[in-house]
């Protein structure tokens, strides 16, 4: 450019001084005369091409001027902005349509450990750099309310749970409640590592702690390629078998459990995978009889083996538990007995977008797994009044449920389940027999992340001696997801 102006400036200087050279040389020769002019037209022609390409140039400058883009600033203003693009994963061969696409209102299938780290959604909507850092972040969750009315006394007032329906039934007691403990935050952090792949860390909690709304920790775990280390759902369950149900508690007869564990994964075909885990232990063992009162103890961890098939439409998993139930009597003897289980599951797309879930689980010493019994102290119980030692209790559960899109921001679903156990004749009178749980609600998504919806809800419990209570539930809830990903339309 310093050259072009400099040979512009020398033509105009030619051009302003060469006419008056030619006339002070009037007694030259007309021949010069006529040289001096021809050159005189060739330093115009000279200047006229300057000026051309001194405009194309200043012009090519501004285009690319408003082509660039502008360089960040430095200042935020209360905003995270990111520089980097963030990744895109291909979709995982171990997650199939059905499974990345299913909805259910509680977003359990979002906190599930997946195979190699790989997200439900390979684009990581959501998520955001951490400035000045590799680290990618998804801060998620909902504020969920609940507004429950009880036809009769159902024992749980925040959750639906058949056992803990008073037998016999009080007459004449309605209950009114509205919770707001289902809230749950998140936080899903994702770290690059170019040895090891990418390293999950997340966090989860929610309000149902020990009092009405003390923050309780569901999950806290770190997975690295397939290997895992935290508090997570068991192996020995299938987050995404859990059917779309406003009630926080869901199906009675539904493994679900979240435990501290130790996993490892690895894929035996492109679909199919096998996992491997050992978790806390906790003998749930509590009864008293006129010999002793269990004391229960933990001589080993459980293990869980668990195997997967994944298909575009759905999938198939079968899992296997293996724990030690043991407890301390009084006269300082220690019992102790092996307990077993089986849980078979699949979630199958029928129609459309519509959605079928089917599970079975069933084994010796298993209550502590199942929604409806876990905590009632009947993983194991006595056998023998002159000879008293512990058997574990056969337990089994079942759930089925139909998800329907009447349109595509209107869906229902229709749920049963059924628990029970097989009480020894030792056992209260009062134990836990069997239980059944049904429902059917409809959940609309008026827009972005907001949903509501209506659901019944009906239990029905037996004790071992035979008495049994219902009670009809009637519950709306409005749900609000702190990550927004689509725009409102």
């Amino acid at each position: 450019m310093n050259r072009i102006l400099v040979s512009f400036t020398i033509a105009w200087l030619g051009v302003a001084f060469l006419p008056a050279a030619a006339s002070a040389q009037s007694d030259s020769s007309s021949q010069s005369v006529q040289e001096l002019r021809k050159q005189l037209d060739e330093l115009r022609a000279q200047m006229n091409k300057l000026q051309t390409r001194l405009g194309e140039l200043e012009s090519s400058k501004a285009a690319e001027s408003a082509a660039a883009p502008a360089a960040p600033s430095g200042a935020q203003d209360g905003t995270i902005q990111t520089t980097q693009p963030l990744p895109q994963a291909a979709p995982s061969k171990q997650v199939g349509e059905a499974t990345a696409t299913y909805t259910e209102f509680s977003e359990d299938t979002l906190a599930a450990a997946r195979f190699d780290n790989v997200p439900l959604d390979p684009k990581y909507h959501g998520f955001f750099r951490l400035p000045g850092t590799q680290t990618l972040l998804k801060i998620g969750g909902y504020f969920k309310t609940d507004f429950i009315y009880d036809l009769k006394p159902a024992g749980n007032t925040d959750s639906f749970i058949p056992s803990s329906i008073p037998i016999p039934t009080v007459v004449g007691v309605n209950n009114a409640t509205v919770s707001i403990r289902p809230t749950r935050l998140s936080l899903d952090f994702r770290v690059p590592a170019a040895k090891v792949g990418e390293v999950r860390f997340y966090l989860e909690g929610d309000l149902f702690g020990t009092n009405s709304t003390t923050p309780r920790l569901r999950h806290a775990y770190a997975q690295v390629r397939n290997f895992l280390i935290g508090q997570t759902f068991s192996n020995f369950m299938d987050p995404d078998g859990f059917p779309d149900t406003l009630d926080f508690q869901g199906p009675n007869g539904m493994v679900s459990i979240r435990n501290p564990q130790i996993r490892y994964g690895f894929a035996l075909s492109p679909s199919t995978t096998f996992y491997i885990s050992v978790e806390k232990p906790s003998s749930d063992v509590i009864f008293k009889t006129p010999q002793f009162s269990a004391q229960p103890n933990a001589p080993s961890p459980d293990g869980v083996v668990r195997l997967r098939q994944e298909f575009e439409r759905g999938h198939l998993q079968v899992a296997g538990l293996f724990r030690s139930i043991a407890a301390f009597l009084p006269d300082g003897r220690t019992d102790s007995v092996f307990g077993w289980g089986l849980n078979v599951s699949t979630g199958v797309k029928t129609v459309g977008k519509d959605n079928v879930i089917f599970a079975v689980a069933g084994g010796h010493g298993t209550s502590r797994y199942l929604q409806d019994t876990s905590g009632l102290g009947i993983d194991a119980e006595p056998t023998s009044a002159p000879t008293p030692h512990l058997q574990a209790t056969p337990a089994v559960g079942v759930e089925a449920a139909y998800q329907h899109y009447w349109l595509k921001r209107l869906r229902s679903s229709a749920i049963y389940s059924y628990a029970a156990v097989d009480n020894t004749n030792l056992s209260a009178a009062s134990a836990y027999n069997h239980a059944t749980y049904t429902g059917a609600n409809l959940i609309w998504n008026p827009g972005g992340s907001l949903n509501v919806g209506a659901e019944f809800l009906y239990g029905w419990a037996m004790e071992q001696n035979g008495l049994k209570a219902n009670a009809p539930r009637i519950q709306f809830s409005a749900k609000y997801s702190f990550v927004k990903v689509d725009a409102d339309k």
